[in-house]
């Protein structure tokens, strides 16, 4: 049966061709008309722009073109049918000029050893002011963070600007482009959309990176402060923990940069990195640093040893990095960081708008992610000073995130939790109720913030190795919204193993992998309309699903977020799929079980179950998770997963792969 398309009233597109009719004729109107279609939900987009295609507007041949300019393959298809209607029905459809100017000055701030800084471009345009583009760039995965324009300034107030502004230095147009073009490559290697506004810098982005990579590294130390050694490591675990790349190879000696960058990239994720003791002369000196990295949910603590040189130009650079040990940290230690005590306010919305209008007079507040019910947002700052290593919480001021009918403040320090507090009281009609004050771990934040509790209070009603899965595996899905579907689905039908089709917009694959025990489930691909889904269980194998899913595809895909799905591999079990295929459940569990078998449990002291059946402590290990699982089978809480595999199927796992043991 064919797809009903969405139906959206004429009425209302009417009025929206009227406001593209308006703004599409001016630099700052294509801007604030494409943060109008960002509001469109992603799935409805394609709809709505094939709704506005019936509309012969002059003006909207050069809204679609505006549209491919600014999305790219994302919308290339859709926007040239669109135009194709208009050439049949006579309407001129050639590309409207959208910039045109000279280079006349380009200045940058000094602050990459922070792995962010401003550029700005001045444009001569014929007139007796410049027109100017800023641009503030991260790299990390922030890429292009923000863009936006100055139209027609006088030239003695943008010279005199500048003058001022002692903290930025002239920069080559092919310098700026070099800037925002690798600031754009950090968008497209982590999938995040960058700032709106791509079809004014797309000029910069076409121009490329024509620099050397010692071009590259000159510029980079040009724009950084010049750093002792202790302030010198603390930016070196900075850039480890954004994996900025180029900022390293500015700063580490070109002999022993690709073995440092390829250890800390494939083994590593910092969370904390600091400075314990600096010996130092006037030319060399050595560092003794200390970091806690995280691997598969796991906290390590490492002890490095740098030593560095001064070179005639004055700018230290590190020669070497030695790791002198690594010891494990105890998840109730009070060194691992999701011990860190955080501070909380749970409130009840009342007013969704009045929320939202309160939390704009905040500053530097952006969006982190969607959640299934809400939003997550962040408060940060970004200090200079290097002096002090960076943490996992460096920078962060407070996380504000609504969650269906709830607004939680999490903050470390409990003055500025008060300070939030306040200023939602302050309000004429205030936007929420007060439902309660907590403080708890890290881990529970995070756990929170998976979007799988519609309620605070739920998560501390569940003891701490419950959060999850009570027999220890963790089923996590990337999601990614999807530019160009027929490269993706090619890319997973050339991965997958298994296939099942539900409708011809919803299609779930399965990869398996061969192991000693025979065929083991790897990862499961959901495909929808405009979305597609990567899961596996743990956080080693998503590392390397997400690294052989997104080879080559990054520019037709935008990654949109992690979640801990509760149901995992069942969630597909529908009452509709169960009737299409009978057998499928089955088929599930025991491909569930074979991967539970076969996987190391942190429930079982880092032990497989088939590891543990194998010793006394593993077995008495095991039937006590068994215990836990019966428990939690008798609870309220396990009613809600209707396709779990029950205790007993788990006990004949064991016993039959025990059974197949060689006499």
């Amino acid at each position: 049966m064919r797809k009903k398309n969405p139906f959206f009233p004429r009425p209302v597109l009417k009025s929206l061709v009227n406001d593209i009719k308006t703004l599409v004729t001016e630099p700052d109107g294509r801007l604030f008309l494409l943060e109008i279609i960002e509001e469109i939900p992603f799935d409805l987009r394609p709809a709505v722009m094939e709704s506005l295609s019936s509309f012969y507007e002059p003006e909207m041949s050069a809204f679609f073109h505006l549209m491919k300019a600014e999305f790219g393959s994302e919308m290339e298809a859709l926007c040239n049918r669109a135009l194709e209607k208009y050439s049949l029905a006579g309407l001129d459809i050639s590309p409207p000029q959208f910039f045109k100017g000279t280079f006349y000055k380009a200045y940058a701030t000094c602050s990459r050893h922070t792995s962010r800084l401003a550029v700005d471009v001045a444009w001569d345009i014929g007139g007796p002011g410049v027109y100017v583009e800023c641009f503030y760039l991260a790299f990390n995965g922030d890429g292009v963070h923000s863009f936006f324009m100055v139209e027609d300034m006088p030239l003695s107030q943008y010279t005199r600007d500048r003058e001022l502004l002692t903290d930025m230095v002239e920069i080559t147009f092919e310098e700026a482009c070099a800037l925002i073009y690798q600031a754009y490559q950090q968008n497209i290697i982590h999938m995040t959309r960058p700032a709106l506004g791509k079809f004014l810098y797309q000029k910069y982005l076409s121009h490329g990176q024509v620099l050397t990579p010692d071009q590259v590294k000159d510029l980079t130390r040009r724009l950084s402060s010049r750093l002792g050694p202790r302030q010198l490591v603390n930016s070196f675990f900075r850039a480890i923990r954004e994996r900025d790349w180029a900022y390293l190879d500015s700063i580490v000696a070109p002999e022993v940069a690709p073995a440092i960058r390829r250890y800390f990239h494939l083994l590593h994720q910092i969370v904390e990195g600091q400075v314990e003791e600096v010996l130092a002369s006037r030319t060399v000196a050595q560092v003794h640093s200390y970091a806690i990295a995280m691997e598969d949910r796991s906290c390590y603590r490492e002890r490095y040893q740098f030593q560095l040189e001064r070179g005639t130009n004055n700018i230290w650079t590190i020669k070497t990095c030695t790791q002198l040990d690594r010891t494990k940290i105890d998840n109730l230690s009070d060194l691992n960081p999701f011990n860190r005590q955080i501070y909380c306010r749970v409130y009840e919305i009342t007013d969704l708008d009045g929320l939202f209008e309160a939390l704009e007079r905040v500053d530097d507040i952006r969006q982190v992610e969607e959640l299934p019910y809400g939003l997550h947002m962040r408060v940060t700052y970004h200090e200079e000073d290097l002096s002090q290593g960076v943490s996992m919480l460096s920078g962060v001021i407070a996380d504000l995130i609504v969650n269906g009918d709830e607004f939680v403040i999490a903050c470390q320090d409990f003055d500025t939790l008060m300070d939030f507090h306040h200023l939602l009281l302050s309000e004429k009609v205030v936007p929420v109720s007060s439902r309660g004050e907590y403080q708890v771990n890290l881990m529970t934040l995070y756990t929170y913030l998976s979007g799988q509790y519609l309620h605070f209070e739920d998560i501390l009603l569940i003891e701490e190795e419950d959060y999850l899965f009570e027999d220890g595996l963790r089923f996590i899905s990337a999601r990614y919204l999807i530019k160009d579907r027929d490269k993706v689905e090619k890319r997973i039908k050339d991965l997958h193993n298994l296939h099942l089709k539900i409708s011809d917009d919803y299609q779930v694959f399965y990869q398996m992998e061969s192991r000693p025990g025979g065929a083991e489930f790897f990862v499961e691909y959901v495909l929808g309309s405009g979305w597609v889904t990567v899961s596996t269980f743990g956080e080693q194998d998503m590392a390397r699903a997400r690294r052989c899913f997104e080879e080559r595809m990054f520019d037709s895909l935008e990654f949109d977020g992690m979640e801990v799905r509760e149901n995992g591999l069942f969630d597909v079990l529908t009452s509709t799929v169960k009737k299409q295929h009978p057998e499928l459940e089955q088929t599930l569990k025991e491909i569930y079980l074979n991967k539970w078998y076969y996987s190391q449990l942190s429930v079982l002291s880092g032990m497989s179950p088939w590891e543990a059946s194998q010793t006394e402590e593993g077995t008495r290990l095991l039937w006590t998770l068994f215990k836990r699982i019966k428990q939690r089978e008798n609870s309220q809480l396990y009613q809600t997963s209707p396709h779990r595999v029950h205790v007993k199927e788990y006990i004949r796992k064991v016993q039959q792969q025990s059974l197949r043991k060689p006499l």
